[in-house]
Formats: C-alpha cells, structure tokens, sequence
C-alpha cells in the first residue's frame, strides 16, 4: 500500500525543518538561516544550513541535504515511508507500518519471525519445556526484565516442532525455508527444523523489524552459535545488532561500542551503558562501515579479551580508521568477555571501565606489536612503518602529537624520528570540492539558466518540455533534474524545492540548491525561453555543421587546394565564435 501524496504532504507541512535539526544538532541563528555542524560528516566549521523559509537543509560540505524525509532518512537511517510514519506520529497522523515498511513477500517473512519470537518466548518463560534455558540464562545472570525486553525464547529440541507450528499458521514450507527457519533434505526434498534444543536470540533490522536469529546450543553440541542464513530480509553485510535499540544513545554520545558477541550485547544492556551494537560475524562489511560512520564520529571496539578477539580489533579497527573514523579500544582482561566480566565484577566496575580506560586504536596496536618489534629488528622497522602509516588518518592534531609521543616512548626512538615517517595527512572527503568561484563553460551556464527559467512557469514548462532532450540539456545533471520536473509539473502547480527534493535523487540535491538560489528576473516570456531554445539547440546542431566542416577540410588538404582549406578554417572559425562553449 503506498502512502498518498495527501497524507505525504500533510507530515511536511507539518514537521519543522528547524525543530526537526536541532534536536540533532545545535544551530545557530545567521540571517534568514540557521547553521550547525554537519551530523553526516566530520567538520570543525559549521557548513550545515537549514532554511526555514524553504523547509529544507543542505551541507556546502558533503552536499547532504533535503526536506524533513530525507534528513530524517539519513540521520536515522530510515525508509522514505518509515521517516512519513515516525514524523507523522506526533502530528496525530497514524500510517500503518506494515504497509508502509516493506513488499509483501518481506512482510510475510517478518510475520513468521514474529509469530516464532512470540512462541519461543512463551515457551522459556512459562512451560517446563523451557525451564532448563531459563535456569541457564538466570544462573548467567540476565533478569526476567531484559529476556522479557529482548523476547529471548528457546525452540524446543524436537526435529519438526518449527516446522509443524508454522504449518498450522498456514505458512507454506518453501517460504519458511527462504525464511531460513528451516531447513531441507536435498536428497528428497523433506523439511525439517533448523534451529531444535537452542536459546534463540531475535536479532531486529535497523528498522525495528525481526529478520533471524542468533541461536546458541545449550548441550554442548557444535556449532556452539548458529546464525540465521543469507535470506531476503536477513544479509549481515546490512546488519547490526541491537542497532534499532541503540541510535538514539549512539546520537547522543558520537559513539558506538561495537561488541562480538550478542549475549554480551544483552547483558550489557543491563547497565547504563547503551550505545554498544555486536557484529554479525568476524567481519565489518562496506555497508556496515557506512552505517557506523553516519551514526557517529567515534568507535570503540570491546571485544573478548582472547586472542582471537585481540586479532579481530587489530584488523577491523585498521578498516575503520581508514574510512575515517576515530577508533578506540577499550580491553577486557584476558580470558574474559564483557558478559563474564560483569558478572565478576559488577555493572559499576564495568560502568567505569568504559568511562575511564579507552584508549586510541594506534595506541593499542603499538603495545600489541611491542614484544614482537623489540625481539625482531625487521619487524621493528616494519611496525613502525605501518603505525607511521595510520597517523595520517588522525585529523586531531592534540591526538597524533599524544600517539607520536606514546610510540616513541615505549620504542625508545627520537620522536622527531617518527614524525619523519608520518606521510602528508589523508584528505577529507568534503576537501574534493570544487574551488570556489570555478567559471562554468558557457554552455553550462546557459543551460543552468535556461533550466532556472523554466522551473518559474508551470504553463512555460508544460509548452516547451517535449522540445527539450539530451541534445538540449547535455550535462547529465540538468537532464535528469529536469525529468524530475516533468514528473513534478504532473502534481504540483508550483515549485517548491522542500517538496521536489523527493523527486531526484539525493546526489543531486545540491545543484537543485544552487539552481534555486539563481537570482533571475521574475517576468519570463515565451519568446525568452523560445530564444535559449534555439540557442541550445544550435550549438547542438553545429556539432554535425563542424564535424562535415572537419571532413571537408581533410580532403582539400589532401587535394592541396588551398584557397578551399582557408575558406573552410573561417567558416570553422566562425562556428566555434558564435557557439562558444
């Protein structure tokens, strides 16, 4: 069920962009506008602007921007009819989240999780069948409050219960099988239970929804953890758990604790502690790494205090310090994990742990490397190499003064030495802009121009839109801007850029900005739109003019005529002048 342009119109209108903002981001009043930092990219000078009057915001930096949908979309990480629901929720305005949320084959796949959670959860908490998981998970410490919270249940360990409950429900076994709730005997096609006899942990989509599960044995049998398989609405490239739960923490404090293991997650959640989301394997995915940097500048690794997580902290935190994040790692003491470290410790103690001993990713890779680099002279040359390498990609001039000087010391080195091994700092990414006042051909201005004038009449547009193509507009960005506003003109009677923001793509939003802040006289004619027309298309048709120039000219210089050659180069001459570009 799409959501209609009545009710899509109605939120806007009724969500202020400025409210909206600076409940994410501090603003500051400037003339007509206000300006904060950007929350999408890291920045010391505020390039974020929002515009009451227009209902929209745009970054000069990264270039993000939009109406309130597509803020929403991007700093929460939404769908477009998820960021309609949300916004529409306070205004009264009630959107039904199935319908809006995803296709009805996805949905049907959600509603089997949803049935199963429900199910599994009964069992553990009231039934005998369940008692064993329950005893297990108590004696571990978690409170009836967060497996009631987190809807942790056990599947029975029986080879068909899954797949005969789900049945029952009418659900047709091939969909339970793409679901990865069960599973299939290739040989003859019988279906059976994936998951029998294991604790099941629902593991929600950054939209709240459960997609699978992380299931752990609870006699012992092998695989110790089993993970929901590749489906349609389950891909762990896409995936964070515990996410949905906690954006708004990770928000407030510019910082994501990511863990291993999802128990721990869930033990953690009993503390004050909630900015903290676990991987969905021993690997960070490119999506996964987007996703973390649009929530915040800030990751911290806390990781098992084995060597296997040791190692995984030493290559995921290079990842992420790469992308540009700033990486922490805060260590648990050997042999332990967070959720066995609470337990011996209590929530105060690890309350303070992660309060008062995080340290630098460069600086705990320089003491994980130190044994090894002082025994080996090769490998002390190499790990400096490598350490010298990843400062360039600390922006904080206080933080890399603080990691030469950490490295020098424990290496016994001159650090002057070190400094001298740390190549030019990486770029940002919102360095690679244009420099200002760069002079646009004059083929692109004209296009802009005309393009511009064309946005201020509807009834201009409509006349002369079938006479406009990509021979007319050849800069890709303005034909594309200008078949969203073929499809704009179809709803609306005017321009207004808060709402076509919704009719391109992000990307584009900006040259929409730039395009809209033209100044351009208010009294359009026809004739003036009729004359950048066949101006435009001019230049267009004396391409195929020169190109017959060209050739011609080719075969009177093979014939060596040349009075034929001269008068060919004049009429070249004239083109290029009356259709400069």
């Amino acid at each position: 069920m799409r959501i209609s342009e009545e009710t899509v119109e109605k939120v806007k209108k009724g969500t202020d962009i400025t409210e909206l903002v600076s409940s994410y981001i501090k603003l500051e009043k400037r003339g007509r506008n206000y300006v904060g930092l950007c929350p999408f990219h890291d920045e010391k000078t505020p390039s974020f602007s929002v515009s009451p009057d227009k209902q929209i915001c745009h970054c000069f930096g990264c270039k993000k921007g939009g109406n309130v949908f597509q803020f929403y979309m991007e700093i929460e990480n939404k769908s477009f009819a998820e960021a309609v629901r949300k916004l529409g929720k306070p205004l009264g305005i009630e959107i039904e989240a199935e319908e809006a949320q995803a296709p009805d084959s996805d949905m049907q796949l959600i509603r089997m999780h949803e049935y199963l959670t429900d199910l599994y959860h009964h069992i553990l908490m009231h039934t005998n069948e369940g008692q064993q998981a329950l005893d297990y998970l108590t004696g571990r410490g978690f409170s009836a409050d967060i497996i009631r919270k987190e809807k942790i249940g056990i599947a029975p360990d029986m080879r068909d219960f899954t797949k005969n409950a789900l049945s029952e429900k009418g659900y047709s076994m091939e969909l339970a099988y793409q679901a990865g709730l069960i599973s299939r005997n290739e040989e003859n096609f019988s279906y059976y239970d994936r998951f029998s006899g294991r604790i099941m942990i629902p593991i929600r989509n950054h939209q709240g929804y459960i997609v699978g599960y992380t299931a752990r044995s609870l006699d012992g049998r092998e695989p110790k953890y089993l993970n929901t398989p590749e489906t349609p609405i389950f891909q762990k490239r896409q995936l964070l758990y515990n996410l949905s739960d906690a954006r708004k923490d990770i928000r407030k404090q510019d910082e994501v604790i990511l863990m291993e293991g999802h128990l721990d997650v869930v033990k953690v959640k009993m503390t004050n502690v909630q900015n903290i989301v676990g991987l969905m394997g021993t690997a960070l995915s490119e999506e996964n790494i987007r996703t973390l940097n649009r929530l915040a500048s800030n990751i911290t690794f806390m990781f098992d205090g084995d060597e296997a997580g040791q190692n995984a902290q030493m290559s995921l935190g290079e990842q992420l310090l790469k992308s540009g994040a700033n990486v922490y790692v805060i260590s648990i003491p050997k042999g332990q994990d967070p959720d066995e470290f609470i337990e011996k410790r209590g929530a105060d103690t690890f309350e303070s742990l992660v309060k008062n001993e995080r340290k630098h990713y460069i600086h705990f890779k320089a003491d994980q490397l130190l044994e090894e680099s002082l025994n080996n002279d090769m490998a002390f040359s190499t790990n400096l190499n490598v350490l010298a390498d990843h400062l360039k990609f600390v922006k904080d001039e206080v933080a890399r003064e603080k990691l030469l000087q950490h490295i020098s010391d424990i290496y016994k080195i001159d650090k002057r030495s070190m400094e001298s091994k740390v190549p030019a700092a990486a770029g940002s990414s919102s360095a690679r802009t244009a420099p200002p006042g760069r002079q646009l051909p004059l083929r692109e201005r004209k296009e802009r121009y005309f393009l511009r004038a064309m946005v201020k009449d509807r009834e201009l547009f409509r006349e002369f839109q079938d006479d406009i193509d990509e021979e007319v507009l050849t800069t890709p960005d303005y034909y594309v801007i200008f078949k969203g506003l073929c499809a704009y003109f179809d709803n609306q009677d005017s321009f207004d850029i808060s709402s076509f923001s919704q009719y391109i793509d992000g990307g584009l939003f900006s040259t929409v900005v730039e395009l809209d802040n033209m100044l351009i006289h208010d009294d359009i004619t026809r004739e003036e739109i009729n004359d950048y027309l066949e101006d435009l298309s001019g230049i267009r048709n004396s391409e195929k003019e020169k190109q017959s120039l060209y050739i011609q000219l080719q075969e009177a210089e093979n014939d060596n005529d040349i009075e034929l050659q001269a008068r060919l180069a004049q009429k070249l001459n004239d083109l290029n002048v009356r259709y400069k570009r």
